[in-house]
């Protein structure tokens, strides 16, 4: 079954909470289904849920494996658990598993219907704009579109390139009273002075050379609706004295005419460094600043909310298997470990570039682990690590290099990285080399030092920093799991 609904499936034979949901039936666009059997959930014909509700009443304990199969069933939906109190850790944990809002009873009609509606806009905004995330981080950005965006301020967006700028900018345009005007964005980074001027106010005919017939610039085309200025930081300042003008005043006028015309517009700009410190450099104009910067979103980079990176992986999967014509499953957990201990400098559209390609090459239905450390080696190659993933080496010889790539690309003296393991993990300061080496480990001596004596030394250390906690100690090294057993084995390091 498909159709322009969003589809709200409840489990529940609680009667408040089913009077509740059938108010809201409807509603907003939404269409609400309601089953006493959670089993009903995995048999529906609906084939997209944007919003799932389990009343624990009819799931009891075992809500979250419900939880879990509907994740992989329904990626996108909202997913809220109705139930008794819960401690603050056991609500963090069910946060982990996927349940994205939890309602404690006892339920009181009037509050519920009130939550049930907030939760309804958020999830038609998620759905709307197209926000992949279920970090906290996100939740809370989501809250606050949902505050400012009815209003007319102007909204700044500051973020790291790849942190999702235009996706938050189109999520509050649809958020907003002007959602059924025109939306019109522009990169100010991407052209030349005189012909961002052109793009921004349009030009009258014969105002320049090729200027062959009037047109209209996007201040124009947003009338009434929304523009969003990606890059505003790297205008000129003779431009940015032009835009500040239209700010104050409100009216444009075209290159090369005579006569300025009034528009309304909500501004939105964006950009990937900080403008504060660009006005305090003389590099972007004070007033300016103040115009465009009414409320302040920060989008944290992707390395501050890894909690992302799992349902960000599915969603680019299935989209990589649709634009390619392709059938890959999933991505094998050595491999999703993997991609949870890169550091992402280039935020989600490295992520999505990452997937897209190893979904291409993917010789199987599953993506494995090994695939993944291709594509993050050459990623970490570019950004110049001493040693680049082999790609025509045996498997232990590659798996070695990436363990040297980990270390070496810290720094170029082990005993360095080490001393800055031990300093990270315990807080300790560095002291002699007897207490960077444990007992047994061998120092690094200059010249005679080999290889595999490096790796036992390397996997020790991060064993000891870790606490022999062997998941911490292979994130460390930047290795699976499963070839950190293999190498302890090796070395006798049980």
């Amino acid at each position: 079954m498909t159709d322009g609904n969003l589809h709200l499936l409840g489990v529940t034979n609680d009667p408040t909470i089913s009077q509740v949901l059938h108010e809201l039936d409807s509603s907003d666009g939404w269409s609400v289904v309601l089953y006493r059997d959670s089993a009903r959930v995995f048999s529906t014909s609906i084939e997209r849920i944007h919003l799932l509700l389990l009343d624990e009443t009819v799931t009891g304990a075992n809500y979250l494996s419900i939880v879990r199969r509907a994740r992989r069933r329904f990626p996108e939906a909202d997913i809220v658990v109705v139930g008794g109190p819960k401690s603050d850790d056991v609500r963090v944990g069910d946060k982990r598993e996927g349940v994205d809002y939890y309602f404690e009873r006892p339920i009181e009609a009037d509050q519920f219907r009130l939550a049930m509606g907030h939760r309804l806009k958020m999830s038609a905004l998620r759905t709307a704009a197209g926000i992949v995330g279920r970090s906290l981080q996100i939740e809370e950005i989501l809250e606050a579109i949902l505050q400012v965006a009815p209003t007319e301020v102007p909204i700044l967006i500051e973020g790291e390139s790849g942190t999702g700028k235009d996706v938050i900018a189109r999520a509050i345009h649809f958020a907003s009273r002007r959602s059924a005007e025109p939306y019109v964005a522009i990169n100010c980074a991407s052209l030349a002075e005189g012909v961002l001027e052109s793009e921004l106010f349009g030009h009258e005919r014969g105002s320049f050379t090729g200027a062959v017939a009037q047109r209209s610039g996007v201040f124009e085309r947003a009338n009434k609706g929304t523009i969003f200025l990606d890059e505003v930081g790297e205008m000129s300042p003779n431009m940015q004295v032009r835009l500040l003008r239209v700010l104050e005043s409100g009216e444009i006028l075209r290159v090369g005419g005579v006569k300025s015309f009034r528009v309304d517009v909500r501004v939105i700009a964006a950009t990937n460094r900080s403008l504060s410190r660009a006005v305090q450099d003389g590099r972007f104009r004070q007033d300016l600043y103040y115009r465009l910067k009414g409320v302040n979103f920060h989008l944290p980079p992707l390395r501050d909310r890894k909690d992302d990176i799992p349902v960000l992986t599915d969603y680019f999967l299935r989209e990589a298997n649709v634009k390619h014509g392709k059938s890959v499953r999933a991505i094998e957990k050595d491999g999703l470990r993997r991609l949870m201990g890169y550091h992402w400098p280039g935020n989600i559209r490295e992520l999505r570039n990452v997937v897209e390609t190893a979904v291409v090459l993917a010789p199987t239905g599953r993506i494995t682990p090994e695939l993944i450390e291709t594509q993050l080696g050459d990623a970490a190659s570019a950004e110049g690590n001493l040693l680049p993933v082999p790609l025509h080496r045996s498997k232990d010889e590659a798996e070695r290099e990436m363990i040297y790539g980990s270390i070496l690309a810290m720094h170029r003296d082990v005993r360095e990285i080490l001393a800055l393991i031990r300093q990270a993990a315990e807080g300790e300061p560095l002291g002699t080399m007897k207490e960077v080496f444990p007992e047994g480990a061998e120092p690094v001596q200059e010249g005679v030092q080999t290889l595999s004596n490096l790796e036992r030394t390397a996997i020790q250390e991060a064993l000891r920093a870790s606490d022999g906690n062997r998941r911490k100690a292979a994130e460390l090294l930047g290795i699976s799991e499963r070839t950190l057993y293999r190498k302890i084995k090796e070395y006798g390091l049980v």
